[in-house]
């Protein structure tokens, strides 16, 4: 099916690259937010739906898109996903409004989605078992993680120099790439993984249902203040409500997109639980980036410097920890230096959040964060599979990314967002408290700021209120600051935590087991 002569490396180095433009639809214009919701005038709200929409119609689509990847011809389906790709992408140039930019650009994410698993069937039967699975998810992780980081930073970089659009023109060159390799290493056109089509609609609906709920919290939840708002108290009822159809449903279908018989595996069990607690780890980035914005006004560029430090840290670990699990070490041992290394991150940026950080202090905590992601996601991926049979293939799948990407990242993320903010106001009126005469560094700073104002030409009212807003915002920034490091604190504790019960209760020492499911590294 595929040219070349098995084994070649040349040509498992080509459908690799093969699978790099669907892994980045949505990544090479991750920073481009801003000029995108002004070029179509979008309010905040509408904007946010437009952020998280294109991110659940590519989860949602993932049980249907491994369906498909495995039923239609090869050659014919990467053509075809590698044409339609174009053609949404180059959709999104011409649309007159935000509602039909998100249209096209959820039509790419679901696209892609299939493109991943068409183009990883290929790999898989070539060069497995002639590599193990430790090999085939470490390399996957390594081009998946590796070029999203890659594609972020090139994206904002040419962004600056260009506009919103220069993505667009990127991804295109590599979809035609896509279609150029696909021509030359797909000699045959089979479908050699094609089974009898059977899908549980059912089942997908009302996981579509449960998506809609949780895009609803992720978007409205900090804006509504959650609980103290009858509707995000509604979504809430109704999302335990849809879990409950689900499991109702689920008794009378023979094969569930979810099935609870994968919950028998204890390892399915821990893994999602494993995968969602990374996926909190790892969601603090968005810390960074925020602080690094909103508080210490970085551009854009400056912000996209941090993808080079996490492909750096991940360029060290992903290498040593795919070598490690092939070769059989405990898996105890690459646990414990995954969350040092995401605790050293955390506790040396709460070393670090101090007035007059700069963002060289930022690189080194984000090597060792690059450093963890390498070391936790591919054991993650690999453990979470373990011993589960094909038929629960994407029940074990769905789990983990239901724990990880959805709850942790995605809501996770937002209720984060909601934390800092509150955090935020405590410690801004604790400092604000202290703006009295008694206190005589403040007073000497209003009295200075007043005499600049007074020196520049303004009234005595001017000058009192300039001054006034020049010390409140200052304890803004101070306050803020206050909150970031209450969360790295926090965080760092929960991150050196599974270590200690790792030690204490002797877990995991044994190597990786029997993985016989396809990798899905997403």
């Amino acid at each position: 099916m595929i040219a070349g002569k098995k084994g070649s490396i040349f040509t498992l180095l080509g459908l690799y690259i093969l699978t790099i433009p669907f892994f980045n639809g949505l990544n090479v214009t991750a920073y481009d937010n801003l000029q995108i919701m002004g070029h179509f005038g979008a309010s905040t709200t509408v904007f946010t739906y437009s952020i998280y929409i294109p991110i659940f119609a590519m989860l949602a689509f993932m049980p249907l898109g491994l369906k498909l990847g495995k039923q239609i011809k090869i050659r014919t389906m990467i053509l075809s996903v590698s044409f339609l790709s174009l053609l949404f992408n180059t959709a999104l140039l011409f649309v007159s409004s935000i509602e039909w930019f998100v249209f096209f650009r959820s039509l790419l994410a679901i696209i892609s989605v299939i493109g991943i698993f068409a183009s990883m069937v290929p790999i898989l039967l070539k060069y497995n078992p002639v590599f193990n699975m430790a090999l085939l998810y470490g390399i996957l992780q390594f081009i998946q993680k590796g070029s999203q980081h890659l594609y972020q930073y090139f994206g904002t970089h040419f962004t600056s120099f260009h506009n919103w659009t220069f993505g667009i023109y990127f991804l295109n060159v590599n979809f035609l790439i896509g279609i150029i390799l696909a021509w030359f290493f797909y000699k045959a056109d089979v479908a050699p993984m094609k089974q009898k089509f059977q899908f549980d609609w059912r089942g997908w609906i009302i996981m579509i249902l449960f998506f809609i709920i949780i895009l609803f919290l992720c978007a409205e939840g900090q804006t509504r203040n959650w609980l103290s708002d009858p509707k995000i108290c509604l979504a809430i009822g109704f999302l335990f409500i849809t879990m409950g159809i689900y499991l109702l449903h689920v008794r009378f279908t023979a094969e569930p997109i979810i099935d609870p018989d994968v919950y028998k595996y204890k390892n399915v069990v821990i893994g999602a639980f494993l995968m969602f607690y990374i996926g909190i780890l790892n969601g603090t980035g968005s810390v960074v980036t925020g602080y690094m914005t909103n508080v210490l006004g970085f551009d854009p560029v400056l912000n996209a410097l941090t993808h080079l430090a996490l492909l750096f840290g991940l360029c060290l670990s992903i290498p040593i920890s795919t070598y490690l699990l092939y070769k059989r070490i405990y898996l105890a041992t690459i646990w414990i230096i995954g969350f040092a290394c995401y605790g050293i991150y955390h506790i040396v940026l709460f070393f670090r959040f101090y007035p007059g950080i700069d963002s060289s202090d930022f690189f080194l905590p984000l090597v060792f964060k690059g450093i963890g992601m390498g070391f936790l996601f591919p054991v993650s991926l690999l453990y979470i599979s373990e011993g589960v049979p094909p038929q629960l293939s994407t029940s074990r799948m769905m789990s983990g990314i239901i724990a990880q990407a959805v709850f942790a990242s995605l809501l996770g993320g937002a209720i984060l967002g909601t934390f800092i903010s509150n955090m935020n106001v405590q410690h801004k009126t604790g400092l604000s408290q202290q703006l009295t005469e008694v206190n005589k560094m403040a007073e000497n700073q209003l009295v200075n700021s007043k005499k600049k104002f007074l020196y520049m030409g303004l009234s005595d009212a001017e000058a009192q209120k300039k001054a006034e807003k020049s010390l409140s915002n200052q304890t803004s920034q101070a306050s803020i600051l206050l909150a970031y490091k209450d969360v790295y604190l926090v965080m760092s504790a929960i991150c050196f935590m599974p270590i200690f019960i790792i030690l204490l209760f002797k877990l995991w020492r044994r190597p990786i087991g029997k993985v016989e499911v396809e990798p899905i590294p997403i």
